[in-house]
């Protein structure tokens, strides 16, 4: 089992790059047919294996770099000027050949071949030396040692300080050898840095996604907002692959293979019986009224970019903005990118402050003709709205004729009974009303309508 290649997977799982058992094997097969002498070959081939779409293919580049690169110019530079018997720089087989040829002889040449045969030498000591658990800066020289064995130092140096004392060759050859040894400490230290950092990256991206999760939206800085929707992505995705509409047992469909044959054993494989299934089909209708005024925009930004990723088991839904008059923004939304889609939104209908009652009865006046028993409504506000009218009727309408009206306020509950906050009136007239002031509370809450719609 090539174990630097495993460690490779493991990396890219770490950046959010899905690799199969299959896809595995497939790239063990590229790196048995392609070593890993040439590495944009290299790069190429396991990217056709492992890297299913353009983003992935870009996040596969940036992590291949990571993992592979070395400051090759540096290295080769260094061996170059440093070997004084150019014809035996040759990886381990010039090693063991014994007597250099005389300076200057191919140099160049020789010391990049010897180069990447003490890289492969380093590589393959850092397989035997468990690499991949090296976690913390305090650690490394633990592993530096581990490292050194592997490669059988002690012997080398002894060698080196035995033909320092011979003759005019022998100390040619000591000191090629240590042009060698300290080319190769140089790698060790880059390899104990590349580790550390990829150790770190995993470790950091983790606690960065947890903390975002888990914080109020608008305790979050701009550097954190900005790592805000490749996050959202990844929660819309868990959810829409969690809540996925299943395959059910039925007179007619698709064929159900497995349960066919299962079933057929009794009769000696023969299929008297034969089975069915179908998709269950999505009755529910979504509609999203979100509030852009300034005090809460940021939290309608980050739903409707929810609802949007989740199109797969919300295709029945239409997303609305308001300030003042509620806007039907669902075209928008299944037009362009995510992030252009929400900026786009932002910038034609995000100005102004709250008014609620306008809001309320121009949204009932465009979806009073099509609420029904299967109809679910998602209000996202913190229901200030400035002293104005409520429009409590047009909501109690709304909750009338849906099947649920759910309102989700990102303040914290603490607050939705100060001031100008109409909450406890529109509390009167929901199904539900909960706080949504964090993204972990946002995830958790989506995932109980999607568990409850039929």
């Amino acid at each position: 089992m090539d174990s630097t290649l495993l460690q490779f997977i493991r990396h890219l799982r770490d950046h959010e790059l899905r690799v199969s058992t299959a896809e595995t094997l497939d790239a063990m097969q590229v790196v048995a047919c392609l070593g890993y002498g040439d590495r944009r070959l290299l790069r190429d081939g396991l990217a056709s294996a492992l890297a299913k779409s353009e983003d992935e293919q870009r996040r596969f580049r940036q992590c291949f770099a990571q993992f592979f690169d070395f400051s090759d110019d540096t290295q080769d530079d260094t061996a170059s000027a440093a070997d004084p018997v150019g014809g035996e720089s040759q990886g381990d087989e010039g090693l063991a050949a014994g007597d250099g040829e005389g300076e200057g002889q191919g140099g160049a040449g020789g010391g990049g071949q010897g180069s990447e045969g003490l890289r492969a030498d380093v590589m393959r000591a850092a397989d035997a030396a468990q690499l991949a658990s090296l976690q913390y800066p305090t650690q490394r020289g633990i592993y530096r040692r581990r490292l050194l064995d592997a490669l059988n130092d002690g012997e080398r140096r002894d060698s080196i300080a035995r033909l320092a004392e011979g003759s005019p060759e022998e100390r040619a050859r000591s000191r090629w050898l240590t042009a060698q040894r300290e080319q190769q400490l140089v790698m060790i230290a880059e390899v104990l840095d590349r580790q550390l950092l990829l150790s770190n990256q995993s470790s950091s991206r983790s606690l960065q996604e947890s903390l975002m999760r888990n914080s109020p939206l608008s305790a979050l800085d701009h550097y954190y907002r900005g790592r805000l929707p490749p996050l959202i992505r990844k929660l819309a995705k868990k959810l829409a692959a969690k809540h996925r509409p299943r395959l059910r047992s039925a007179k007619r469909g698709q064929p159900d293979i497995r349960r066919t044959l299962h079933r057929s054993v009794a009769y000696d494989g023969v299929p008297f019986k034969r089975y069915w299934r179908h998709r269950r089909r999505e009755k529910s209708d979504i509609y999203l009224l979100c509030d852009l005024s300034g005090s809460v925009g940021r939290w309608s930004q980050v739903l409707l970019l929810f609802v949007q990723a989740l199109a797969e088991v919300l295709p029945r839904s239409r997303c609305f903005v308001f300030c003042g008059e509620s806007i039907e923004v669902s075209d928008i939304l299944r037009e362009h990118p995510a992030d252009d889609a929400v900026a786009l939104i932002q910038q034609r209908h995000g100005l102004g402050s709250s008014d609620y009652g306008r809001a309320l009865r121009s949204f009932r006046a465009s979806v009073e003709g099509t609420l029904s028993r299967r109809s679910t409504v998602m209000i996202l506000g913190d229901g200030r709205g400035n002293g104005g009218d409520s429009g409590i009727d047009a909501l109690r309408y709304l909750y009338q004729y849906s099947r649920l009206l759910l309102w989700l306020n990102p303040e914290p509950v603490s607050r939705w009974y100060t001031g100008d906050s109409e909450i406890r009136r529109y509390q009167s007239a929901c199904h539900h009303v909960a706080e949504c002031g964090s993204l972990r509370q946002l995830e958790y809450l989506l995932d109980e309508l999607l568990t409850r719609l039929p």
